[in-house]
């Protein structure tokens, strides 16, 4: 018999704890989380994560969350096939992209249209404000590794710079190199 595996998403306002009682009932039901993102947005709470169980507990999981949170909380709890796993194929290496500006409606989607037209996923992004300057960092993986990724490199610092951005596109070895207080040699042999 293979194993049962979930998609799970919660959203709620935030408290201290609820990583913690949410994988509490992920193990009381013997699963185990094997991927998981978790942050704070604008004071909510926001987890999203695969759970992986040797029997079918979707609803158990779904009624032991529920309970968790408070009226008004956002739960879905649904199958995770492998078929989905595998929709956005990866080429390879990440990359990060940087933005950074004075905030104004239209950057995130400059940002997001850049990536898709050239066959970019965005696996990770999140923004820092600080007051009206906003910077947005981005993990992106390439769909199939870009001919010439210097003109990939130099057309998304143009498109940000026509929007009043300072913007980059490189390697995550090179940006945690220049970005990370460590010696340079343990990054680049991980």
């Amino acid at each position: 018999m293979g194993k049962h595996t979930y998609l799970v998403s919660v959203i709620t306002p935030d408290r201290i704890g609820l990583t913690r009682d949410i994988a509490q009932a992920v193990v009381d039901l013997k699963g185990y989380i094997s991927d998981m993102r978790q942050t704070i947005v604008s004071g909510f709470f926001s987890l999203v994560f695969v759970t992986e169980h040797e029997e079918e507990v979707g609803g158990a999981l779904q009624a032991r969350l529920q309970a968790l949170l408070p009226e008004g909380a956002v739960l879905a709890v649904m199958p995770h096939p492998e078929r989905v796993r595998q929709a956005v194929p990866r080429a390879g290496q990440r990359y990060v992209a940087t933005a950074s500006g004075e905030d104004r409606p239209g950057i995130m989607l400059a940002i997001a249209g850049f990536m898709a037209g050239h066959g970019i996923n965005i696996e990770d992004w999140s923004t820092l404000f600080d007051g009206r300057h906003v910077t947005h960092l981005a993990y992106v993986t390439f769909r199939e590794a870009p001919a010439d990724f210097k003109a990939v490199q130099a057309a998304f610092r143009e498109a940000l710079a026509a929007k009043g951005f300072a913007a980059q596109l490189c390697h995550e070895a090179i940006f945690r190199a220049t970005g990370e207080v460590a010696p340079i040699k343990s990054v680049i042999q991980e």
